[in-house]
């Protein structure tokens, strides 16, 4: 097939309004607005909120939004999804082009690519929480990205990064019944026990997300919070006071006040008190500890089995001990 000539594009001579390098219409034609190269929110500080699936991350996402000087937001998946494809593009072109080797993408080339894609979602964000006060910081909660703290640290160096934490034998029965939610057949077909589900959770997500995240901690201790889902439970207003203590906002007691009741799991549940079970919502008991009613015998010893080790460095006791 020969290769077929693409008809000029129009760019216009103004911004048009709306969002950077989109297609505005004016008279009988499309005309591409100039892309813009600088808006408000890409020197803002990044933060990231990660942690095992059913730690308490929607939670954090919630009380950070609920901050006047936050724009927060869940499952963008920037490190999971868009900056694999980016890299992939940028090695693609460098194999396929042929004008030498002045004319690849280097690894500095291609963190600048990834930032400017993050950035132009990010403004949008920005754009949609101007009645809020001043932003001074964006954050992006996604669990996965525990995985991908390295990548995104090369796009955003100064980046913090909050780690929750939660016993992960609590996180077996919560991420059970999300997915029974999800789509119960197509779950209990390929689990069709707690324990195989348990083995699964322990494996492929607990630990090796814990482990990720604390190494990255370890690597850049100034930009590492990390906070244990059952201390925050217990004490919501303190640590919320440190948590935006480290993000550089403000932590007086108003605002931290009204994030606090804005994320409280009664306003996240629609009025429920703590401890009253709803297993089709997704915020579903809002207590900790309910692992031991929950689990059965076989599940225990599979996740202790595992991720012992784990929950003893923790601090959360195994089994055995809580019942002597």
């Amino acid at each position: 097939m020969p290769w077929a000539t693409p008809a000029p594009v129009p760019w216009a001579s103004e911004r048009s309004g709306g969002v950077s390098g989109c297609w505005a219409r004016s008279a009988d034609r499309k005309i591409m607005t100039v892309p813009t190269l600088s808006h408000p929110a890409d020197t803002l500080p990044r933060a990231f909120i990660v942690g095992c699936q059913k730690s308490g991350t929607s939670w954090m996402q919630a009380l950070l939004n609920a901050h006047p000087e936050v724009c927060a937001r869940g499952e963008a998946c920037f490190g999971t999804s868009l900056l694999p494809r980016l890299a992939g593009l940028t090695e693609a072109y460098n194999k396929a082009q042929r004008a030498g080797t002045t004319n690849a993408f280097d690894a500095d080339d291609s963190a600048q690519i990834m930032r400017l894609a993050i950035c132009t979602l990010q403004r949008k964000w920005f754009e949609a929480a101007k009645s809020k006060s001043p932003v001074r910081i964006i954050a992006e909660k996604t669990p996965e990205e525990a995985l991908t703290l390295d990548t995104l640290g090369r796009v955003f160096p100064a980046m913090r990064v909050i780690h929750i934490i939660r016993d992960g034998r609590d996180g077996v029965v919560s991420g059970w019944h999300h997915n029974l939610r999800e789509d119960a057949a197509a779950f209990k077909s390929r689990f069709p026990t707690l324990a195989s589900y348990t083995r699964y959770f322990v494996e492929h997500h607990w630990l090796p997300y814990i482990t990720a995240a604390r190494r990255w901690g370890i690597e850049h201790p100034e930009q590492y919070l990390e906070l244990q889902y059952e201390d925050v439970l217990d004490h919501p207003t303190e640590h919320a006071r440190t948590i935006f203590g480290f993000l550089g906002v403000d932590a007086s007691d108003e605002p931290v006040g009204q994030a606090v009741e804005r994320a409280s799991f009664r306003s996240m549940s629609g009025g429920r008190a703590q401890g009253e079970t709803d297993n089709a919502s997704h915020m579903r008991k809002g207590t900790s500890g309910g692992w031991r009613e929950d689990l059965d015998q076989a599940s225990i010893e599979i996740f202790e089995q595992i991720g012992g080790s784990m929950l003893d460095t923790l601090g959360y006791p195994r089994a055995a001990a809580m019942s002597t």
